[in-house]
């Protein structure tokens, strides 16, 4: 044995232990990776905690090509209906099911953290990006919003990237220090976005600071995993779904789910869903003058601060080689002409979001051409009805198939 060695007994056998520790460690990641492919199918439609704010399930299910990964916010959840997609393609009928990553309050930077994550699994994969013209068109997010879909992992993931350029986390660390409640427990972030944004002193000091950050985010992976697996084990959680094929018929499943809608829209003219009539019926009570809302409507458009955050998700998106489709649900144009915005003023948000998406050469289906189709949406937020659930459906199904390109 080496003299030095010899001398130094507990060095040795601190050595022997960092070495077994790893090869255990390593040993569980290669077990649990192998437990959540064989499960992601399974836990694709359980619309787990795990499932937004981890990432291992991410992971394994977008290495499943008969899942359909869609990424987005509320208006993928809010309304729980047989339509919904996540229920609809649940069985299969078409050779394929979603796998929905969302979360009501979902905003631009939390997706981009949440792309990063994923990291390369993500180059070549055919993925859908929800948006909704509440995002752009409406009051900024509110603080609670960004702090309940905030995940310490993604955060992480996002400015520790090895995957995305300076610029781009620099883009990031901007937008993630304008929500300090998220970081108050988490000094080390803090100081390191700090960092990122101060100078270029700063970001060089950021590139000591990368072995630290590398450390804790491999450590929350390690915690992830184990989650699922807990989650696995404990749980009465079947590795093999259902496949049931079917022949769509999309004109009558459009027709029964339009008639279902308007039963839940019998209280008011403009299709809202009747439990939220509410909030627009006493602002309606008065006479509204058309097109008195134009002038700031458009304002708030065209300089609202999501638009940055977009590109910082549209950057994540190129540079991680997705093959992504932008999915936005239309504006409701009858709602927000009774509100005093004319449609023409409307359309400010469909020009902005192609000029924003353009330079990127990704593909964009607007919807726009459900717009003044009353039943469509349920809110002033675009939140899709079960009649607007089967056209979002038909897009997915078309896209999935290559029908879309």
């Amino acid at each position: 044995m080496n003299k030095s060695l010899k001398s130094t007994p507990h060095l040795t056998a601190a050595l022997a232990s960092f070495i077994l520790l790893t090869m255990g460690l390593a040993g569980f990641v290669s077990y649990a990776r192998s437990l959540e492919r064989r499960y992601a199918n399974a836990l694709a439609p359980l619309n787990l905690p795990l499932t937004y704010y981890g990432i291992a399930i991410q992971r394994a299910a977008i290495q499943k090509p008969d899942l359909l990964p869609v990424f987005g916010g509320s208006e993928l959840t809010l309304l729980d209906n047989l339509y919904e997609a996540n229920n609809f393609f649940r069985n299969y009928p078409t050779g394929f099911s979603v796998f929905e990553v969302a979360n009501l309050g979902s905003s631009s930077i939390t997706l981009a953290q949440d792309l990063a994550a994923v990291g390369p699994d993500l180059r070549g994969k055919r993925i859908v990006i929800s948006i909704s013209p509440a995002d752009f068109t409406m009051g900024d997010f509110p603080a609670p919003f960004y702090k309940g879909n905030y995940s310490r992992l993604h955060a992480y993931a996002l400015i520790f990237s090895p995957y995305l350029s300076m610029h781009i986390k620099a883009a990031a660390a901007q937008s993630m220090l304008l929500h300090p409640e998220t970081l108050t427990n988490d000094p080390f972030l803090k100081f390191t976005l700090d960092q990122m944004v101060a100078s270029r002193l700063g970001r060089a000091f950021y590139y000591l600071l990368w072995p630290l950050g590398e450390l804790q985010m491999q450590i929350m992976y390690i915690q992830d995993h184990a989650a699922v697996v807990s989650l696995i084990k404990e749980g009465d959680i079947r590795p093999h779904v259902q496949h049931i094929p079917q022949v769509i018929d999309w004109a009558g499943i459009h027709a029964i789910a339009l008639e279902k809608q308007k039963t839940h829209a019998s209280n008011n003219p403009l299709g809202i869903e009747d439990s939220k009539w509410f909030v627009y019926s006493h602002v309606l009570s008065r006479p509204i003058h058309p097109g008195s809302g134009d002038k700031r409507f458009m304002v708030r458009v065209l300089s609202h601060p999501e638009w940055s955050d977009f590109q910082i998700l549209l950057n994540v998106l190129r540079e991680l080689g997705a093959q992504p489709l932008i999915l936005s649900r239309p504006m409701n144009v009858h709602l927000w002409e009774a509100l005093g915005v004319s449609e023409q003023a409307q359309n400010t948000y469909y020009v902005k979001l192609h000029q924003m998406v353009e330079p990127y050469q990704i593909p964009v289906i607007d919807m726009h051409q459900y717009g003044t189709d009353t039943y469509f949406s349920i809110d002033l937020g675009s939140h899709t009805s079960r009649e607007g659930w089967v056209y979002v459906d038909q897009i997915l199904d078309d896209y999935y198939h290559g029908r879309i390109p």
